[in-house]
């Protein structure tokens, strides 16, 4: 993929992605009220509709997996560290890439469903925050940044998830960033996720008040303190 042409395919993973999303939602949304409500021969069409509906969205979802994979594929993956990726060519594009599949992992670790993470969000706000010479400054930057401009979408989140809901996006942020300031061999990629999430579950109250008061330099602090421990 050319540097000129990775922005345009972002946000084309990002619009097919929006569409299963979208088309998902819709179809448990009928799945949950519909049939319930109606009468009995309302309740047939309906049923009859959401057999249709549910076709259709395992025919989308397999059209998005297909064309993202083999048409816009990208050998960037989320294995890479904050340093790597500050010092590669294409920095911003690949933390695109590494803080959406990362993020996928956190969210699904913190009980998270139906959820929607704009990849674009992040290459747009790393191209903005980048020039910071500091990691642990730039992962602090990031996480305000990510948690404010409401690019990630959460319809459900499990009874058992330990972070409250008011906290999970920025919490869920944080533990992203926390992972990608980790230096770990890619076999460990997916331990290290978990282990910052968890760590981050842990000390919610005190990530949400540091977000709260947009004190980054105690976020940065905070993020160097607890990535020693991952």
């Amino acid at each position: 993929m050319s540097p000129e042409f990775a922005p345009q395919a972002t946000q084309l993973k990002d619009v097919l992605r929006s569409l299963r999303y979208t088309l998902k939602k819709g179809r448990d949304t009928v799945k949950e009220t519909a049939p319930r409500r109606l009468p009995a021969p309302a309740s047939g069409i309906a049923l009859s509709a959401l057999s249709e509906l549910e076709v259709l969205a395992r025919n989308v979802d397999h059209f998005v997996c297909d064309f993202a994979h083999s048409v816009l594929s990208d050998p960037a993956t989320n294995s890479e560290n904050m340093r790597e990726i500050v010092s590669s060519a294409r920095p911003d594009h690949k933390f695109s890439v590494a803080y959406y599949q990362t993020m996928k992992l956190v969210l699904s670790r913190l009980g998270a469903k139906r959820v929607l993470v704009s990849q674009t969000a992040g290459r747009r706000a790393f191209a903005r925050l980048g020039h910071s010479q500091d990691v642990f400054e730039l992962a602090a930057q990031l996480t305000l940044q990510l948690a404010d401009d409401g690019s990630i979408t959460i319809d459900q989140l499990d009874d058992q998830s330990p972070v409250a809901h008011s906290r999970v996006i920025v919490v869920a942020i944080f533990a992203a960033m926390l992972s990608l300031l980790t230096e770990t061999d890619d076999a460990d990629r997916d331990a290290i996720i978990s282990a910052a999430t968890d760590l981050a579950a842990a000390v919610q109250v005190t990530i949400q008040d540091l977000y709260q008061k947009k004190d980054i330099s105690a976020l940065a602090s905070l993020l160097k303190r607890c990535a020693s421990h991952v």
